[in-house]
């Protein structure tokens, strides 16, 4: 008799849980000690159902990575219009910070664990996944490129911003300050971490301005 095929709602579920039991033993025993079947066991299911799944646990990483990157582009992308290129960057490092904290899992894996990256792939036959990958997670980094380059369009920044750098820059400062943050170290030095947050980005964003004398 032919197997019944299972609803799609519970293929979705079981992918999630597969995920969600992914991202936690990573940031509890790291990427290297995690087997297939620990994360069988951790969600609940035989490691044969995983491998119906995937075919091995880069092919898993490599999805639950895009997925984390998908989620973040879409906060960022839903944004409400803001009313210059000032204030929808000042958004995108809100959102960028509020997804750190919303998301842990999915943002150590994503910027903060010593896991596998695209290049590590490259000649390997995981290595068209891996690049699909790799451009979703760009797509964030190219709208925050885009709203620079409004910015200098409009004469708000300065005309000979180097928008690539830029961008790589405001992401290296977040995500610093985020990690510290993540680290504990902020308290050690009496700093609030939200207000350090802000000026930091208010001190970069002072930095694009074509006229620095008209202020932020």
């Amino acid at each position: 008799m032919a197997r019944l095929k299972r609803p799609q709602w519970q293929v979705e579920e079981r992918r999630q849980k597969i995920f969600q039991a992914t991202l936690e033993l990573f940031d509890r025993e790291g990427f290297q000690e995690v087997s297939m079947r620990k994360i069988a066991q951790r969600a609940r299911c035989s490691p044969t159902t995983i491998y119906n799944y995937y075919p091995s646990k880069d092919s898993l990483y490599l999805d639950v990575l895009k997925r984390g990157f998908e989620i973040l582009y879409d906060l960022l992308s839903q944004q409400p219009s803001a009313e210059n290129p000032l204030q929808t960057i000042r958004r995108f490092t809100q959102t960028f910070l509020w997804f750190s904290q919303e998301y842990p899992h999915y943002y150590d894996l994503m910027f903060s664990w010593p896991v596998p990256k695209f290049l590590d792939y490259v000649g390997t036959p995981l290595q068209d996944k891996a690049w699909e990958e790799k451009a979703v997670a760009l797509r964030s980094l190219t709208l925050l490129e885009d709203v620079i380059t409004q910015g200098v369009i409009q004469g708000l920044f300065r005309q000979n911003l180097d928008v690539a750098a830029q961008g790589r820059l405001l992401l290296g400062l977040c995500h610093g300050i985020i990690a510290l943050h993540r680290a504990h170290i902020w308290p050690e030095l009496d700093t609030e971490f939200p207000e350090l947050y802000h000026t930091a980005v208010e001190n970069f964003l002072a930095g694009l301005l074509a006229n620095p004398s008209e202020g932020l």
